[in-house]
């Protein structure tokens, strides 16, 4: 079981508690007595119920922290399971928001240990804006196995007037790299590890692209390559680390004063951001 601490840690944010003392200790006696009702209600057995997390993936992504909730499909021996969803409950009801809501065999699910599930019910002062709080429910977790390099982390786009863009599934809205031509796209590939595979039009890998930086509290890694990184408009000496399932490309996000507009430090640098700007090795 929780602490009172743990407790009022998970409730509270940075700028501190909207809740006095004296209404966290009774929303912790609220939050005992739901975590007390669900043990009662669903017990502790190593079987499928709702509250508990489930990891799998589909085509596209790997879902760490998803749920068993109530059946919506009313179909037994299946049970429900939310990809990425909030659950209200008292102990013994559960209502989830959030989607999307599968329906799958039980017999798919392998107990590996225990997660914590956090979901809310109403404190003492009953419904009400901000009025809810949140209970961490110690549950079973469960896999449903999957092939890690199978996953489509990443897609390739070929476009028509010769550019190619870098999406990650799951952040369609914006491309997470993009290269003024094939051959450009080609040899950043084979410098950096990039493991893709062609399906048609398109191509898909199992690795994502990220961009980070460091700074004066974030270490510049040890264990990248050299590679002239994009980034807040500037062309930047980072390092790429390539990894099985995912390639960064660093950045030092540290003062470096723009030279003035005309002199020859100014067009030293824009030669090199036209020269590097959707072309990282400079083919």
């Amino acid at each position: 079981m929780f602490t009172f601490e743990e407790f009022k840690q998970l409730n509270s944010s940075k700028w501190g508690s909207r809740w006095s003392d004296k209404e966290m200790e009774k929303n912790y006696v609220i939050a005992i007595q739901v975590a007390n009702n669900y043990i009662e209600h669903f017990g502790t057995a190593k079987e499928p119920k709702i509250g508990d997390i489930v990891e799998y993936a589909d085509d596209f992504h790997v879902y760490y922290g998803a749920s068993i909730v109530e059946n919506l499909y009313g179909s037994e021996p299946k049970v429900c399971i939310c990809e990425s969803g909030h659950s209200f409950t008292t102990g013994k009801y559960f209502q989830t928001s959030g989607g999307a809501f599968h329906s799958w065999d039980k017999e798919r699910l392998q107990y590996v240990g225990e997660a914590t599930n956090y979901v809310w019910t109403w404190g003492c002062n009953g419904a009400g804006a901000n009025q809810g709080i949140n209970i961490p429910l110690k549950v079973n977790k469960w896999i449903m196995p999957y092939d890690n390099k199978a996953v489509k982390r990443s897609q390739v786009i070929f476009k028509q007037d010769g550019t190619v863009h870098i999406t990650n599934s799951d952040e369609w809205t914006w491309y997470a790299h993009s290269f003024e031509s094939r051959r450009a796209f080609e040899a950043w590939a084979k410098y950096v590890g990039y493991d893709y595979y062609m399906d048609g039009d398109v191509a898909y890998s199992p690795q994502k692209i990220v961009n980070r930086c460091w700074t004066e509290n974030v270490p510049k890694p040890e264990n990248g390559k050299p590679i002239k990184v994009l980034a807040n408009a500037r062309i930047h000496d980072g390092l790429v680390v390539t990894e099985e399932l995912c390639i960064t490309e660093w950045w030092g996000n540290v003062h470096r004063p723009e030279p003035k507009y005309g002199t020859y430090e100014y067009q030293m640098e824009m030669k090199e951001y036209w020269k590097y700007r959707e072309n990282p090795m400079g083919v």
